[in-house]
């Protein structure tokens, strides 16, 4: 229970991530969305495959010629592109791939694949926005990682990942109702860091509830060393100091006189430490709201997955029962066992106990270096991308929590990223393309969910897949033209979530590219 309190696990690296470091948390605006959700690719994607951002006629010169990986359609014609809206004024809309056949989507005989067909079956383009060309700032995995969390590419995190400030931003006004404000699900590439920020704002790794058991039930049939030790008195929550709060918290005695610990050392050292004893107090406070909320009861109550067992898409009728696989050719490639990290996901969110949440898309790599990297990005990526649809469609059925005619896709901002992108093909000769397969440094972020300016696609590339300007309001709100980068992917979202400029920081400076939010 210790441990889980620290947040960072090992009390010698708090002072390394900043948690000694106290911060202010804020109420969100009411207009915003109350949680976000992050979705990450593992490896580097490749998203002119999945929502194609450049003139038709550039397709030539950037696609490779069509043909087929694992029995499974690849590339594509500038014939073969398809609107999902209608023209968005200055925006290009969501053009992609129809790899469908408009017939029968489900149908995957004849050079036909359903993959990207569910933004068009769960309607989505009107809450889907995209922006593209964006410079991560490096190629290095771990340090590009780092980028795409907090928007500066570096070894370490030089400021807070983007869940942890939405979490400390939101946990003024959630605190007592939500009692796991930052989760990861899964974490193929790292864990993000809650770098400067109080320690509600640190990630609680969070697998599935079989893991979250033995960590926060104080249920003695589940956890047999509480019998006798639960029973819990409701009193006004204090700080370190001993100064109310103004709410009300139910502690055991044995939690209670632990929390009247830190206080007594406080000015006894230095800054760091009085740091130390108050995020200390503070993560020992979070501990007894999980355990007194119950939140192994309640998550076990919840379903996760259920509209898309209940109300199945026709267009998957020809892949595997479960919603969150995939297949190729005549089972030449199956991708099974997504289901345990989307169902969790969609418990936390849906039973309203978390702020934020990442989770990694799938433990597929698309770090592949080799000749058929650009076949199977193309292939893996459209079909992951349509799981991405998935999720949003069972999003969008599912009613938000306490907000009487809103979806919890309306209530939820989703960022889909990868680390960069890779290298784009080009024309060889008369009849061929160089398929390169290396890191890119330039890429595309996907933004989903309440408050996102629908059907559009902002940004774009070259022919060599270098990011071209794009308008951008920058942090003293003055406006530029520039290439993006990945603190303004990250302010962008930040700004999409309700917070204003003065509410974070992002070290190098940072804006947010205009087209991308809706108010």
């Amino acid at each position: 229970m210790l441990k889980w309190a620290l947040g960072a696990g090992q009390v010698a690296l708090l002072d390394r991530f900043g948690l000694l470091r106290s911060g202010v948390a804020r109420a969100a605006s009411p207009d915003a969305p109350s949680r976000i959700c992050v979705i990450y690719v593992p490896g580097g994607f490749r998203p002119q495959y999945h929502f194609w951002p450049m003139e038709d006629a550039d397709v030539e010169f950037c696609v490779p010629t069509p043909g087929g990986f694992a029995s499974e359609p690849i590339f594509f014609r500038k014939e073969q592109l398809v609107d999902l809206g209608p023209a968005n004024g200055a925006y290009k809309p969501l053009r992609v791939w129809q790899s469908w056949d408009p017939m029968n989507p489900a149908n995957r005989a004849a050079g036909f694949s359903p993959s990207m067909y569910g933004y068009q079956h769960f309607g989505l383009a009107d809450q889907v926005a995209v922006l593209h060309g964006v410079d991560q700032g490096t190629a290095d995995h771990a340090s590009a990682f780092v980028s795409a969390m907090c928007g500066v590419a570096s070894p370490d995190f030089r400021s807070p990942a983007l869940h942890s400030v939405v979490a400390n931003h939101l946990h003024s006004r959630f605190a007592s109702t939500r009692p796991l404000p930052f989760v990861v699900v899964t974490s193929e590439r790292g864990m993000p860091v809650a770098q400067g920020l109080p320690s509600h704002a640190a990630p609680v790794r969070v697998p599935s509830i079989e893991a979250l058991t033995p960590q926060m039930s104080d249920d003695s049939t589940k956890n047999p060393w509480w019998t006798d030790l639960n029973a819990r008195t409701e009193r006004p929550e204090t700080n370190a100091k001993g100064d109310a709060l103004g709410s009300m918290l139910k502690t055991t005695t044995l939690e209670q006189h632990t929390l009247n610990q830190p206080g007594k050392y406080l000015g006894r050292s230095n800054k760091n430490v009085d740091g130390f004893l108050e995020g200390l107090h503070g993560s020992l406070r979070s501990v007894s709201r999980v355990l007194a909320a119950d939140v192994v009861s309640v998550l076990e109550a919840q379903k996760g997955i259920d509209s898309l067992i209940s109300n199945r898409p026709a267009y998957l009728a020809n892949y595997l029962p479960t919603p969150f696989s995939y297949t190729f050719g005549s089972a030449n490639f199956h991708m099974t066992g997504l289901e345990p990290r989307f169902d969790m996901a969609l418990r936390l969110l849906k039973s309203d106990l978390t702020s934020a949440v990442h989770i990694g898309l799938s433990p597929l790599d698309f770090d592949t270096h080799s000749g058929l990297g650009h076949a199977f990005s193309c292939a893996h990526g459209r079909a992951q991308m349509d799981l991405v649809a998935r999720f949003l469609g069972e999003l969008k059925a599912s009613p938000a929590p306490g907000l009487p005619g809103k979806t919890l896709l309306d209530d939820t901002l989703v960022v889909v990223m990868s680390e960069f992108g890779r290298s784009w093909a080009s024309p060889s000769g008369t009849s061929g393309f160089n398929l390169p397969d290396d890191h890119h440094p330039y890429t595309s972020v996907m933004y989903a969910g309440g408050n996102v300016a629908g059907n559009r696609q902002v940004g774009s590339y070259d022919r060599r897949g270098f990011g071209v300007p794009a308008t951008i309001v920058e942090e003293n709100n003055q406006p530029a033209q520039r290439v993006p980068r990945s603190a303004d992917a990250v302010a962008t979202a930040m700004r999409i979530m309700g917070l204003d400029f003065h509410e974070f920081f992002i070290p190098g400076g940072y804006g947010e590219v205009v087209g991308l939010r809706k108010s």
